[in-house]
């Protein structure tokens, strides 16, 4: 089999490289990086349990199958990116505190635990995810799979049908001359981090509208994030720091931050809120990988290992919900 490749610098791109990597194929990843890559301002936390609608999150199902993945990684790649850790919510009031018992009673009794101020999820993770890319770029450097290089779209456009090319290009995509007419909803994210110092991961996140906790990879970086916009207005943006700056205050465990270091970042999510995973409808041997949103650690490497089948088999299945065939009808032939 020709060697895969793969367009795209972001979580998506690196969890699928290592995917097919682990499966013994051959990977050629085409990367440069973009500003306001989602990747960059993700807070890194893999939870199986949606806090809004008290419910497990789309894709909740692979949560094992995630948190094995970048365990196995953290153990190849030889680096330091993972670590378990508990997911503390506290209560706005006491209706939303009736409301995560009538949860834990009705069926997320195995996810999470009830206390008289907060819910506790069990099982998360915390990922250091700009560690993680770093730690697979360096893989990917050795093995002489690394181009880096993202002008190559009407080469790669032409390429034999018989050879798999994958476009993981986040929001980069809404500009691509073969996937431009996909739906992409870009979400804005801001993220604040700060240095405390500190020896120890302490391996609990405090959830208060925001998230805050360690980096893994670096316990004396502490971070507070994201927000969440659909606005692109660099207005906006400043706005959501100010946002991040007021909420500080209620949180005791943040210990008076200074000189608190600001990231942007866009997430590449869809307008039903589904991830789009597919082929695109006239050159079948290009596939999409993208929409993945705020869920991308959970979801990246399930979807991985379904791109990875279909490169191998060709003709396996892809749920409808996620199926970029449901946008077909946006696309309009260039031929």
């Amino acid at each position: 089999m020709q060697s895969i490749r793969i367009v795209g610098n972001g979580l998506a791109a690196h969890v699928l490289a290592q995917t097919l990597i682990q499966r013994g194929l051959e990977v050629e990843v085409f990367a440069a990086d973009f500003p306001g890559a989602a990747s960059k301002a993700a807070w890194g936390l893999l939870n199986p349990v949606h806090l809004k609608t008290k419910t497990l999150t789309y894709g909740a199902l692979g949560f094992d199958r995630a948190s094995a993945f970048y365990t196995d990684c953290q153990e190849r790649l030889h680096a330091h990116f993972v670590e378990p850790v508990v997911l503390r919510h506290y209560f706005r009031d006491e209706l939303e505190k009736n409301g995560w018992i009538q949860a834990w009673q009705e069926g997320l009794h195995q996810h999470i635990r009830c206390a008289d101020t907060y819910v506790e999820v069990l099982r998360a993770a915390s990922i250091s995810i700009p560690h993680f890319l770093s730690a697979s770029q360096l893989d990917l450097e050795r093995r002489g799979y690394w181009r880096n290089s993202l002008g190559l779209e009407a080469e790669l456009k032409n390429i034999p049908p018989s050879n798999w090319v994958v476009w993981a290009q986040g929001v980069w995509a809404c500009s691509s001359s073969l996937f431009g007419w996909v739906p992409l909803r870009p979400s804005a994210g801001v993220q604040a981090e700060w240095n405390h110092p500190s020896s120890d991961f302490q391996p609990l996140v405090v959830h208060r509208g925001f998230f805050l906790g360690q980096d893994p990879a670096n316990p004396s970086v502490h971070r507070l994030g994201s927000t969440y916009s659909w606005s692109q207005d660099p207005d906006d943006h400043a706005q959501a720091e100010q946002e991040l700056i007021r909420s500080l205050p209620t949180y005791p465990e943040a210990q008076s931050p200074n000189s608190l270091r600001f990231s942007l970042g866009y997430r590449p999510a869809s307008g039903d809120r589904k991830p789009i995973v597919g082929h695109h409808p006239e050159f079948r041997n290009h596939l999409f990988f993208n929409g993945l949103g705020s869920k991308g650690l959970l979801l990246a490497p399930q979807l991985a290992d379904l791109l990875a089948d279909i490169c191998v088999h060709s003709d396996c299945e892809i749920p409808p919900e996620i199926n970029i065939a449901r946008f077909y009808k946006r696309f309009k032939s260039g031929r």
